[in-house]
């Protein structure tokens, strides 16, 4: 009688068993390797691309509306500037006038240093970094600029 548990297949057997299927087939040889798991990987892979690049193209759709919105604001702040760089130019027309009546010419140099001063600090906002930071020191200035104009038009009348 013939044994069925023969050695030589008893270790095959073993082997076979004590192998783990891979979807990998640079791994676990011949008797290892799983079409299906191979498969299941690919597609793993391809959605993992997939979602990867959709994440990258909504990064790319906020990075424009990004750079739109700041290039929107740095022309407001440009614009701003602009505005306030004439005021101040019509302002030293009229201290000019002011200066020239010996009567307000002590007034019209004190408020000649006023505007000055807030050239100064006109000069200084483009050193800012912050966009909001730069709108908000204009419209400060812009403000302490229309106080003066009223200064020098109340100066004008007298």
């Amino acid at each position: 009688m013939r044994s069925f548990f023969n050695p030589a297949f008893v270790g095959v057997f073993v082997f076979l068993i004590g192998c783990n299927m891979t979807d990998d087939p640079r791994q676990g040889g011949l008797f290892s390797y799983s079409s299906d798991k191979y498969e299941r990987r690919i597609q793993d892979r391809e959605a993992r691309l997939a979602s990867i690049e959709a994440e990258q193209a909504e990064e790319e759709r906020v990075n424009s509306r990004l750079s739109k919105d700041l290039a929107t604001r740095q022309k407001e702040v440009v614009k701003l500037k602009a505005n306030l760089n004439a005021e101040q130019k019509k302002i030293d027309r009229q201290l000019t006038l002011l200066k020239r009546d010996k009567n307000k010419s002590e007034k019209a140099s004190l408020l000649s240093r006023k505007n000055e001063a807030i050239k100064k600090e006109t000069a200084r906002v483009e050193k800012l970094e912050d966009t909001e930071s730069k709108k908000r020191e204009i419209q400060r200035l812009r403000q302490q600029l229309d106080e003066l104009r009223m200064e020098a038009d109340a100066l004008s009348r007298l």
